[in-house]
């Protein structure tokens, strides 16, 4: 009777642990064809399908990893001057009444041209100042002649010989004092050569010339006016080339040089221009907290306004690199930098580690070779598709 019930037992038994088999296989099968599930859907999120028709209508292009230069600049602001070698302030070398005013702001002017016309009682004093020692001058070396002709003929003694010599050569002094004079206040060559057939009511007119060319920015002359040879009566500059005045901080000053080149843009106007550092001042200025810097720059066309501020990127090295993309290409996902790869069914996002940059280029130390096709626009519509993918696949 007791070994009866002992099979009894172990039979059940091992029905027991035969169900429990039979559950413990059913439901360890679901789970593993669920993490099957989890990998294939993770892989599918990391990818955009798109056909290179729709990238193109969305304005997606490909570029191709490479080595490349990175321009490193330096950022600031500037400010258009006028070059001053190019502006000249007119001022009469003597005084007197304005008869004529021949350029208005705004005109153009050659160098030499006859801007203003003065009627002026010093002018007259100086041309006949000239005039006069031009006649002594010819008087004293004709008895000089004389004199030097006698004393060859022993007819003359020595000391007579010797003062017409002395007076001939402080006449020719005279005259070359007066010359200069007249060359002083403005009189061409031309004009003095001129002088002895002008006639009286030209002999006191003062013709004022340009010394430069370029453009009337400013008038202070009236006909009829007294006008001192104190008085500018017009500003003229030639705005061809312009300065820009730029403030670097102090721990900037280790990065620029005299040479360097600058790119100047306006903020609004959306010029944009190159020039070339000519000066760096080694002072700080205590109201700015900067060093000046200047930079010349051409100016054909007028369209930078002295006066007016500007942005200003100074190139100040140039750093080669193995793999480089462009900027726009980035996009961080999930706080992580990434470049989208092209693939035969799309673009798959691939983690990449950045490196130094520029205004339109990123190194990219690890995560992308060198020969890659990679997406380098409108990145953004990916990373929207990316996350749209991802929110599809969560529901």
């Amino acid at each position: 009777m007791k070994k009866n019930k002992s099979i009894g037992f172990l039979l059940l038994g091992l029905l027991l642990l035969a169900s429990f088999g039979a559950w413990w296989g059913l439901s360890s099968r679901p789970q593993q064809e669920s993490a099957v599930s989890v990998d294939s859907a993770s892989d599918a999120l990391d990818v955009v399908e798109m056909d290179a028709d729709k990238a193109q209508l969305h304005g997606i292009t490909t570029k191709k990893s490479g080595p490349g230069t990175l321009m490193v600049t330096l950022f600031s602001r500037g400010k258009i001057v006028m070059h001053p070698d190019r502006f000249a302030h007119i001022l009469p070398k003597v005084p007197g009444v304005a008869r004529e005013a021949r350029k208005n702001m705004g005109d153009a002017v050659e160098k030499d041209e006859v801007i203003a016309v003065l009627e002026s009682r010093e002018m007259a004093d100086i041309k006949a100042d000239y005039l006069a020692a031009l006649e002594k001058e010819k008087l004293a070396s004709s008895l000089f002649e004389r004199e030097a002709r006698l004393y060859d003929k022993k007819v003359s003694s020595e000391q007579e010989f010797l003062n017409s010599k002395f007076s001939f050569e402080g006449a020719k002094i005279n005259a070359q004092l007066a010359r200069q004079k007249l060359f002083a206040i403005g009189l061409s060559e031309k004009e003095i050569s001129q002088m002895a057939n002008q006639s009286d009511a030209d002999f006191r007119l003062y013709e004022i010339r340009a010394p430069i060319g370029g453009a009337v920015i400013d008038r202070h002359i009236t006909y009829g006016e007294y006008i001192e040879d104190t008085t500018p009566i017009y500003e003229i500059a030639d705005l061809s080339r312009v300065w820009v005045e730029i403030g670097v901080y102090p721990k900037d000053l280790g990065k620029v040089k005299e040479g360097q080149i600058v790119t100047i843009s306006h903020p609004n106007d959306q010029l944009s221009a190159q020039g070339k550092i000519i000066y760096l001042s080694p002072v700080i200025a205590e109201d700015t907290i900067t060093a000046k810097a200047v930079a010349e720059l051409e100016n054909l066309n007028g369209e930078w306004k002295p006066g007016s501020f500007v942005k200003v990127e100074i190139l100040t090295d140039h750093i080669a690199a193995p793999v480089i993309v462009s900027k726009e290409s980035v996009q961080i996902v999930d706080g992580e930098a990434v470049v989208f790869i092209r693939t035969p069914e799309g673009f798959q996002k691939n983690q990449v580690q950045l490196g130094q940059c520029d205004n339109h280029n990123i190194e990219i130390i690890a995560g992308l070779e060198p020969g890659v096709d990679y997406a380098a626009t409108e990145t953004f519509l990916l990373k929207a598709d990316l996350g749209k993918d991802s929110v599809e696949h969560g529901d």
